[in-house]
């Protein structure tokens, strides 16, 4: 009969265990979003628009003191490049290499390759 209690009782530690909620490492904002966007609809979304909606998000996480994902200035590297502005995107792609030194070999080569 005492297993029966004790059942009940560690099912019900696992699972609130589980519904704490530790706040996310990043700031994602809509950045999941627009690189589906991007990829999925980019006719549906000037490079304009794309990185305006990314500086906002960058400027929410950066008033909640709080960094942004692993890809994001890379991505606003690659809007930049797209745009024909290769200066905005060595200095996003350099961002992203310095935030993300696993990134640095790929950044690197990118850069290089930018005239």
């Amino acid at each position: 009969m005492k297993k029966i209690k004790i059942v009940p009782v560690f099912l019900l530690l696992a699972i609130s265990g589980c519904a704490s909620s530790t706040p996310p490492l990043y700031e994602w904002g809509h950045y999941e979003d627009l690189i589906y966007q991007g990829y999925a609809h980019g006719d549906k979304l000037s490079p304009d628009e794309h990185i305006a909606k990314l500086q906002a998000d960058y400027e929410v996480a950066k008033s909640k003191n709080r960094p942004v994902p692993p890809g994001y200035h890379a991505q606003l590297g690659f809007l930049y490049y797209k745009m024909g502005k290769p200066e905005e995107a060595k200095k996003s792609f350099s961002n992203e290499e310095e935030l993300f030194p696993e990134s640095k070999a790929y950044m690197t080569r990118i850069i290089d390759k930018i005239k």
